[in-house]
């Protein structure tokens, strides 16, 4: 898998906290009740370079209008830019989450779709990824997730459904474990992902790897030739800040493709608007 984008990453680490915190509610109904948070609005930024095999590289932004309207309910939607050596992209982005029953019910969906076209050596494709998900508190420590992704880029196409489960070991630590493969269609990809997170009040961090076979267009490495069923080792890690009432994020992620090596360094920022 890419390196989550600032939209993905935010709906499922705010969904996975706030679904272990709830389940956590549960099992201590003697806490004092808290008033739900007011609405609220952020401009969520993000910008990224990369470096290929080769010597070549890429970039791109994406700016996103977050609007929370509750505790686990919140809408993004924005626009991104992205090019990787002669290939480049532009989507429109739509995504969000929504908790489903009580306050206290620990259970979310989620959405994301980016929509868009772009060329590569001149040649346009079309680019479309769908994904909705739902998350569930099994218990106090231990959140349930089921994805479906639908990919259709240039002439890559099919779905790619994931389960995961997310474990959590102490109160600000997080570990995940998912398992995504391809149904239907000629991606031919599938992941294994472990992630760890840590969520401090001044400091959040994460780091995980990734191991299977992915179809270039799963990883956005489009217009790039890689062997047929390429492997694929990949590992990340990140900081995020708090500053003020925002928060930034520096993201590292390096893929290999069976030899075929990319290095990502994201940097995103969540800004309050009032």
């Amino acid at each position: 898998m890419k390196a989550p984008t600032l939209a993905i990453g935010l709906i499922f680490l705010t969904c996975a906290r706030q679904l272990a915190a709830a389940g956590s509610d549960q099992a201590a109904d003697q806490a004092p009740a808290t008033p739900a948070p007011p609405p609220e609005d952020r401009l969520l930024l993000s910008a990224n370079g990369a470096w290929l095999t080769g010597g070549s590289g890429g970039g791109g932004a994406s700016a996103l209008w977050s609007h929370t309207f509750a505790a686990r309910d919140l809408l993004n939607l924005g626009a991104e830019y992205q090019q990787i050596a002669n290939s480049h992209w532009t989507n429109g982005i739509l995504s969000g989450s929504f908790g489903l029953g009580s306050a206290t019910s620990a259970s979310a969906i989620y959405f994301e779709a980016h929509e868009g076209a772009g060329d590569v050596a001149q040649s346009r494709f079309d680019y479309s990824v769908e994904t909705a998900g739902f998350l569930a508190a099994a218990t106090d420590w231990l959140t349930v997730q089921l994805e479906e992704r639908r990919i259709d880029v240039s002439a890559s196409h099919g779905n790619l459904p994931k389960v995961g489960l997310s474990f959590r070991v102490a109160k600000p630590l997080l570990v995940s474990v998912s398992y995504a493969d391809t149904a239907g269609g000629n991606l031919g990809t599938q992941l294994t992902t472990v992630r760890l997170d840590y969520a401090g009040p001044a400091l959040s961090a994460l780091a995980g790897v990734a191991t299977g076979k992915a179809a270039p267009a799963v990883l956005n490495l489009l217009g790039q030739i890689v062997q047929p069923a390429p492997k694929l080792r990949e590992a990340f890690v990140g900081l995020g800040r708090p500053v003020g009432r925002g928060a930034w994020q520096l993201l590292a992620d390096y893929q290999d493709l069976e030899g075929f090596k990319r290095t990502t360094v994201t940097l995103s920022c969540s800004v309050p608007l009032r």
